[in-house]
């Protein structure tokens, strides 16, 4: 059976609906459809950011949501596997930028090495949700970016193949062809390149695929698929299956947005001049003790994190204010499955800064700066006694001659 990366956006399905086509809802009559399909997915389990002074208000306030695509199925099930215990396959963070009607989407590959506080170790962020659920996920980002996550919308796989059908397929520019294994892994599903009409068993394998490209160029890819939706989503043809896309959304999703929460977000975001900005999380190819994992730049954590905080009307943070940076100057690089004390991790930090500032500076050659520096005291003493002695001397030769 071949090992293939899943769909990394088939979460998007939760946004493109709660931002795009809810509103539409209310005009065709299915409102309280609508509401008791988002009151019985809504889950009141976490209620505020720890990095929050207090609460916010997605009405009124730059707010995050995190999107997680998770590995769940009816035979997974089946097999013992509770939906709390599945893992992410997908991952977004995304800001609501409201002074300039903006969305900004981060990917975050599942390989992803990250800070899981639920287990007190860095492992691949894919396992954050087995570990703890949602809250375990948008805690690990949170460690990731120093930014508070807000709000999260789970959805399966099977929302993504079952919206992308009931929506009758999308149009997308295919960038090369495809010949990937079906969820099932029974048969293949091939799709040639170029534009083409795809259904969601094509869409999911073209977000899965990982044989052609990297993981930025998939994650661009994956990007592309989500505008895709959402065009689809806003056709007025798609407001007739309005009623199916709730049943399915409500069935599939789990999130702790109220209902005001979304319809408010709805009517701000779903004119055509949003904004959407994209991104994914750069990372190298890190083995260690045979297990792969993604290591994430720092520079590039560190960019995002000043533009998601900039979205969110924070104060611009430091380097020293992430967790990895402290990591790293400590210890060299992220270690997995190593237990870490954040508390010890803090000590350590600020001891080895006090170190730093103690430690004499030394010059090319070795010497410190201080010992150069009273060299070159003594050198100018001695250089001006002898001057002073050759002054006096001097003084008194003339004296005798006159």
């Amino acid at each position: 059976m071949t090992v293939i990366n899943k769909v990394f956006k088939y979460f998007l399905i939760a946004l493109s609906l709660s931002l795009l086509v809810f509103p539409a809802v209310f005009a065709s009559g299915l409102y309280s459809k609508t509401k008791n399909a988002i009151d019985a997915s809504f889950s009141k389990d976490i209620e505020k950011s720890a990095l929050r002074d207090k609460a916010v208000d997605p009405s009124m306030d730059h707010i995050s949501i995190l999107f997680l695509g998770i590995d769940d199925s009816l035979s997974r099930r089946k097999n013992g596997q509770k939906e709390t215990e599945a893992r992410t396959d997908a991952m977004i963070l995304a800001t609501f930028d409201r002074s300039h009607k903006q969305i900004r989407l981060v990917s975050i590959p599942r390989d992803t090495l990250a800070y899981i506080p639920s287990v007190k170790q860095y492992d691949k962020i894919t396992h954050a949700h087995a570990e703890g659920g949602p809250e375990s996920s948008m805690k690990a980002v949170e460690n990731i970016f120093n930014v508070p996550v807000d709000y999260y919308a789970r959805v399966n796989m099977q929302a993504f193949v079952d919206i992308v059908d009931e929506l009758g397929g999308i149009d997308f520019n295919v960038p090369f062809d495809i010949d990937e294994p079906t969820k099932l892994d029974k048969g293949r599903i091939k799709v040639k390149k170029g534009k083409q009409h795809i259904n969601g068993d094509q869409a999911l394998a073209l977000v899965r695929s990982r044989h052609v490209d990297t993981d930025l160029g998939r994650g661009k890819r994956q990007m592309q698929m989500i505008e895709a939706i959402v065009k689809k989503a806003k056709d007025t043809n798609s407001i007739s299956k309005l009623d199916d896309l709730v049943e399915i959304v409500g069935n599939n999703a789990k999130h702790n947005l109220t209902f005001d929460n979304i319809t408010s977000l709805a009517s701000y975001y779903t004119s055509n001049d949003v904004e959407f900005k994209q991104t994914q999380l750069k990372g190298t190819d890190y083995m260690y003790n045979g297990i792969y994992y993604y290591n994430p730049v720092f520079d590039h954590i560190y960019e995002i994190s000043k533009l998601l905080r900039k979205d969110l009307q924070l104060p611009e943070g430091k380097k020293e204010d992430l967790l990895d940076y402290k990591i790293i100057q400590l210890k060299g690089d992220l270690i997995p499955l190593e237990k870490i004390d954040l508390d010890e991790i803090d000590k350590a930090y600020q001891q080895k800064l006090k170190e730093e500032k103690d430690k004499p500076k030394t010059n090319e050659d070795g010497t410190t700066v201080e010992a150069a520096t009273s060299e070159a005291t003594n050198e100018t003493t001695n250089s001006t006694s002898t001057e002073q002695s050759t002054d006096n001397t001097t003084t008194e030769t003339s004296t005798s001659e006159f």
